[in-house]
């Protein structure tokens, strides 16, 4: 038994000794790479791959300056032009560009090229008490050196320092990307130049210019000049403004993308030259929005003569290897209705519009390969017969098109997520990430129960074929699957009434309300995206009790991508689509949100799954971009004070700035289907902003105090409340003009319109809501009874104007109804 027991021991020992070596030498997990600690001390967007703070700082002096150790270039030296000039503005010292010992800069590989996304865009920052150490490869690392710089600087003490520090950076991803269309409504110059500063603050590297659409051509050809001259109703960039623009973003590290929309999304092309088209003319610009008839004639030989001659131009103006053809939206309405063109199909074994869409684009790609650009395109351009090398596909449906594109071999970036029009929060655009998909099918399929119906949705007269399948009987556990768009997710919850079917699906375009009834094989219904509603009609093709039909298909999990094909992906971009925004207000719909989607792209994926601590870094981020032009702050302020008086500026500036947008497309109801290029965007609405950081503040608070009890919180809650409290009383006088503006102001009426008043009047209701939301909450607070307040919550939660109150489920929690 010792000899049992001696054993037993030794082996003990020897498992523990394992066990150590194991977890010290294989398994204790990696400290992130900048502490929780060093992290609540920085404000950095996006946040680097790896950074340790010390003790220290160095103080900033009036005679601070630099020296360059390594290789110099105009970049490098344009870039410490504009570093000393922000970093002046920002501590506001008399600091002047000059040599000195301070700031050392070490660049091994200044060849002031353009950018490429191939490019070394690391960088490394040594900060100690007596000197500051930026190392770089290339110019753009030292660029990307001193706007990290930049944002470090802080106030400590009454003194401005650097905070002493070791820090390595380099992106996760070559390719972070903001797209702007400049076609439906015009984007000018200078919009799109402080844009660039924006994204050089926070390290994004493509512009992507969408220039062509059918409303309207935004770029100057010289060898066929109808094309701006008929097509952009005078507002375009001359080939000049071009030149500037790449210029300027190139000494930013910053590519620019031009995007030709074909063979769809065309009129504009068509107005001076209607031998493009399908149909024939005479065409004029299109004004309203949507997905839209015109459509090039890919079975023409002088398309393809005169998309040669057109990209051969572009291609000398923009230096980039990508040349962006568009390619979504094809609406096939005319190709099926032309005689010529579906003989061209049956003669060409060409089954349907998708193909023939492939021929185009195999056609074009070596049209672009002649002239020594590589193609991009919308998803939808996805296809077996294209060459993988040398493409790159932009997954604006769904996530699952970009797997789908990297897994054939092609390069792709991700916009799904990233689709700034749909006014979603900083967090939703945070949690998108290239590498997960999030939904897929996650239900359990039961084989012994189920229905499939073959689908078409109609979408703008556009045919769009997918799948639904239901599983089970009676009417609990009910579930389904929807193979929609290239996409496919499931849901559950599903409410039966005599096999009628009615649930949420969610996707990633949002969440969508489906309603349908079935009668005999046939399924019919509504869906609804937002406000747009979309019809949807099928046939039964099987089920488990249908004989004939056809087989359950197999749903498969979601395999992870390999490491060969997650380095397909390039990264991502944001788009900001210009359906309602114009030059006064895009920076507000880009900024700040787009910082956060710039640090997804950039920062190591671990370091980005901190909600709270990135809306703490997002709204310093917010200031230093007010600091350095970006308006989207200041637009907001102009429109308030364009629509009142004096007198009603600061209440009406206390509503708008607690409201939000509404989400997704619900702004387009405020038109009536009247939303057109020439509808002015000056209303309630868009002085607010897709999120409101008061509103963001004010619910936080509710749910610390609620937590904590803490009375400093409680303080700031009725600070806050008390304003909105006695608000509408301020600003109700307002909505009561014109009549008692025009009688107390009969000499300055003309600055005050009628439209003006219509405006506010479309908001009074939030106004009220809020002042009768935060008396409640005040009442609370203090301990005192209140009456139900469930109609006044259910009033509160309706959409005025395209404009929603975002604080009213932190109302409900404070007085205890939630």
């Amino acid at each position: 038994m010792k000899k049992f027991f001696k054993i037993l021991s030794v082996i003990v020992v020897l498992l523990i000794i394992g066990a150590a070596i194991a977890w010290f030498g294989y398994l204790k997990p990696e400290p992130p790479a900048i502490s929780d600690e060093d992290r609540a001390k920085i404000t950095m967007m996006p946040l680097p791959t790896e950074l340790e703070l010390g003790d220290e700082n160095f103080e900033i002096a009036i005679d601070f300056g630099f020296s360059i150790k390594g290789v110099n270039n105009e970049k490098i030296t344009k870039g410490l032009d504009r570093f000393f000039v922000q970093l002046a503005e920002l501590t506001q010292m008399p600091l002047q560009k000059q040599e000195g010992i301070d700031l050392e800069i070490n660049s091994t590989n200044a060849t002031e090229k353009y950018p490429s996304k191939d490019d070394d865009e690391s960088y490394a920052l040594k900060i100690s008490n007596k000197e500051i150490v930026l190392s770089a490869a290339t110019d753009t690392g030292v660029l990307y050196g001193l706007e990290s710089l930049l944002q470090l600087a802080k106030i400590e003490n009454g003194k401005w320092v650097f905070p002493e520090l070791e820090l390595k950076d380099n992106p996760r991803y070559p390719w972070r990307g903001l797209m702007i269309d400049v076609a439906r409504h015009w984007i000018d110059k200078e919009t799109i130049l402080r844009n660039i500063d924006a994204m050089s603050a926070v390290k994004m590297n493509v512009l992507h210019l969408h220039l062509t659409e059918y409303q309207s051509f935004r770029i100057e050809s010289k060898k066929f000049p109808k094309l701006h001259q008929l097509g952009s109703q005078g507002k375009y960039f001359s080939q000049d403004d071009i030149k500037e623009i790449i210029a300027y973003a190139s000494d930013r590290g910053i590519r620019v993308i031009p995007e030709f929309d074909v063979p769809g999304h065309t009129t504009a092309w068509f107005v001076g030259h209607p031998e493009l088209a399908t149909a024939p003319g005479p065409y004029e610009l299109d004004s309203i929005f949507g997905i839209l008839d015109p459509v090039m004639d890919p079975t023409r030989e002088e398309v393809y003569d005169f998309l040669d001659e057109f990209i051969g131009e572009m291609a000398t103006l923009f230096p980039d290897e990508y040349l962006h053809i568009g390619g979504d939206e094809v609406k096939a309405k005319q190709w099926n209705e032309s005689e010529h063109i579906q003989k061209f199909m049956k003669d060409n074994d060409i089954e349907d519009a998708h193909e023939l869409q492939a021929y185009f684009n195999i056609r074009l790609q070596k049209i672009l390969a002649k002239h020594g650009k590589q193609m991009m395109g919308w998803d939808e351009i996805i296809h077996p017969d294209l060459p993988k090398d040398g493409i790159a596909v932009q997954s604006w449906r769904n996530q699952k098109s970009l797997w789908e594109a990297v897994r054939s071999g092609n390069n792709a970036i991700l916009s799904a997520g990233y689709y700034l029009d749909h006014k979603r929060p900083a967090s939703f655009h945070y949690d998108i990430d290239p590498t997960v998909i999030q939904g897929g099918v996650t239900i359990e399929v039961d084989s012994t129960n189920w229905k499939a119906w073959k689908t078409k949705i109609y979408v703008q007269e556009n045919e769009i074929d997918g799948f639904l399948y239901i599983f089970g009987e009676g009417t609990d556990n009910v579930r389904g699957i929807m193979d929609m768009m290239g996409g496919t997710s499931d849901f559950t919850n599903v409410k039966v009434d005599s096999e009628n079917y009615s649930f949420i699906n969610n996707t990633s375009f949002g969440d969508i309300d489906v309603n349908l009834k079935t009668e005999g094989d046939s399924i019919s219904g509504e869906m609804m995206l937002s406000i747009i509603s979309i019809d949807l009609k099928g046939k039964q093709i099987g089920g488990s009790k249908m004989e004939g039909g056809t087989k359950l298909p197999k749903f498969e999990k979601i395999k992870p991508l390999t490491p060969a094909e997650e380095a397909n992906i390039l990264g991502g971009e944001a788009c900001m689509w210009s359906e309602v925004v114009d030059n006064r207000n895009i920076d507000s719909r880009i900024w700040p949100r787009t910082a956060v989607i710039a640090e997804k792209l950039w920062s190591p994926k671990d370091l980005t799954k901190n909600e709270d601590d990135m809306y703490r870094r997002l709204m310093v981020i917010d200031k230093q971009l007010d600091e350095i032009g970006v308006q989207h702050n200041k637009s907001s302020e102009i429109l308030i004070n364009e629509m009142v008086p004096e007198n009603y500026i600061e209440p009406l500036r206390n509503l708008v700035n607690v409201l939000e947008e509404v989400k997704m497309y619900n702004r387009m109801a405020m038109y009536g289907g009247e939303l057109s290029v020439n509808t002015p965007l000056n209303k309630i609405v868009d002085a607010a902003k897709p999120e409101s950081f008061l509103a963001y503040k004010f619910n936080k608070d509710v749910d610390l105090f609620l937590e904590t009890g803490d009375p400093l919180i409680k303080e700031r809650l009725q600070d806050q409340l008390q304003i909105w409290s006695e608000n509408h009383q301020k600003l109700a006088p307002a909505f009561g003009l014109p009549e008692k503006f025009i009688e107390n102001n009969p000499m300055t009426i003309d600055i005050f319109e009628q439209a003006t008043i219509i405006r506010l009047k479309e908001v009074e209701s939030h106004s009220s809501n809020l002042s009768n939301l935060a008396e409640l909450a005040l009442l609370s607070l203090e301990g005192k009874a209140i009456s139900s307040p469930d109609s006044l919550m259910l009033k509160s939660r309706e959409e005025h104007a395209g404009t929603l109150l975002p604080i009213v489920d932190a109302i409900e929690k404070l007085i205890g109804k939630k």
